[in-house]
């Protein structure tokens, strides 16, 4: 007579489920950048950082067009960030095209690349500017997914 062995039975299927649970949570940070946030971390402090950004801009032949040092600004409430500052960043000739084609692109352009510090830890983050253009129109797919691996490049650049 064989003995019935409900246990091993019902341990390999809880143990599958188990795994795909912890493999999907591993992943999620994956899934919630996929709305178009990008986050990375950088390998230096927030002023070393800042720097290597504004370096990255240029090199990539773009411009700051723009600051918002955000902590400067939130500490008149009592707030005290290590670091929180946006710039504002393009390339005159590009914002001329987009213009040209409809000037609602002012609501994306230049793109928006932000800095901050959290824990002792500094980040560079931005939303992609073809996620944000597409919504204006589908004529800027092109020049967005173009601006998304400027912007890429700059990031990692700045974070190394």
């Amino acid at each position: 007579m064989k003995k019935a062995n409900f246990g091993k039975n019902l341990l390999t299927p809880l143990l599958l489920g188990v795994s795909l649970a912890a493999a999907w949570l591993m992943t999620a940070p994956a899934f919630a950048n996929s709305d178009g946030f990008v986050k990375i971390e950088s390998q230096h402090d927030f002023d070393a950082t800042v720097s290597a950004l504004k370096e990255a801009v240029s090199s990539n032949k773009m411009m700051v067009m723009g600051d918002i040092n955000q902590a400067r600004v939130l500490s008149m409430t009592g707030l005290r960030l290590a670091g929180a500052e946006s710039f504002l960043v393009g390339n005159p000739q590009m914002g001329k095209q987009a213009f040209d084609m409809d000037p609602a692109a002012g609501a994306v352009l230049p793109a928006r690349i932000y800095v901050w510090s959290d824990h002792g830890k500094t980040y560079v983050g931005y939303f992609k500017p073809s996620d944000q253009l597409d919504q204006v129109s589908p004529g800027f797919s092109k020049m967005g997914h173009m601006l998304d691996m400027k912007l890429d490049m700059i990031a990692k650049t700045a974070t190394r």
